[in-house]
Formats: C-alpha cells, structure tokens, sequence
C-alpha cells in the first residue's frame, strides 16, 4: 500500500490529471509512438491493463483510453499545441502519479501541470441513514 493510501485510509481512490504541454519534439506525437508510450508507463507504475481502445482523429489528434485492473487512464492530444492532456484514476496498491512521470520521462522536454484530487473520501454514515452527501 502507498504512503498516500495509508494516510488516507477513508478514500476510494486518487485521481491525477495532468496538464503536458510545451513538449519539444514533434515526433512524439506519432500515435504508435504515444500509445506504446502510454501503455509502458501504466505497466512501469504496476498498473495492470485490461484494455486499450485509441481513436486516431483527422487532421491529427489522438485518445486513448484504458481500462485497468485498478481503473482506468486516458490520454489526448493536440499536436498543433504541442500538448497531451493524461488523466489517471487508481485505487487500491498502485499510484497515479509516478504514470505521469513515467510517461513525461518518455516525451522528452515538456512541462508538467498536475493536480490530485482524492475520490470517495467521505465519512461512512450510520446504516439505514439517508439524504444526500
């Protein structure tokens, strides 16, 4: 178990997006290239995939979406901004934000903006209470 998880025992899950912009070189936005990218940075992190869907966009762009064992993650482009926007959501052993570093590392020269939001961490209520949260 992470220390975050075990700091935060009330949670269901951490969520990171993660904003890549200014990535210096053009070639990383072949859709092989960020796809194998992608994938090897979930599996570097622990992260198991169940699967993998990409829809390539005309005249470029790219998403992909990934289902994992302990959620999902997704990934799109805008090479015309030289810019891919990442979002992770796990819950369980594995850490989100080491995916992004990851999968950062493999870019190149880029800068990273990453925010984390926890998931789920609420009080339980007593059984048989209602109303909304």
């Amino acid at each position: 178990m992470t220390e975050a998880a075990r700091s935060r025992p009330d949670r269901l899950g951490v969520h990171v997006l993660a904003d890549i912009v200014d990535v210096a070189d053009p070639a990383c936005f072949d859709p092989a290239f960020l796809v194998d990218a992608f994938r090897d940075a979930l599996h570097e992190a622990g992260a198991t995939i169940r699967r993998t869907l990409v829809e390539e966009f005309t005249p470029h762009g790219l998403t992909v979406m990934v289902v994992l064992a302990e959620s999902h993650a997704s990934l799109h482009t805008w090479p015309e901004r030289r810019t891919v926007l990442i979002d992770v959501f796990t819950c369980g052993p594995v850490a989100p934000l080491p995916v992004v570093e990851l999968f950062a590392a493999k870019l190149g020269p880029c800068r990273v903006e990453v925010a984390q939001v926890d998931r789920g961490a609420r009080t339980p209520r007593p059984t048989g209470s209602a109303g909304p949260d």
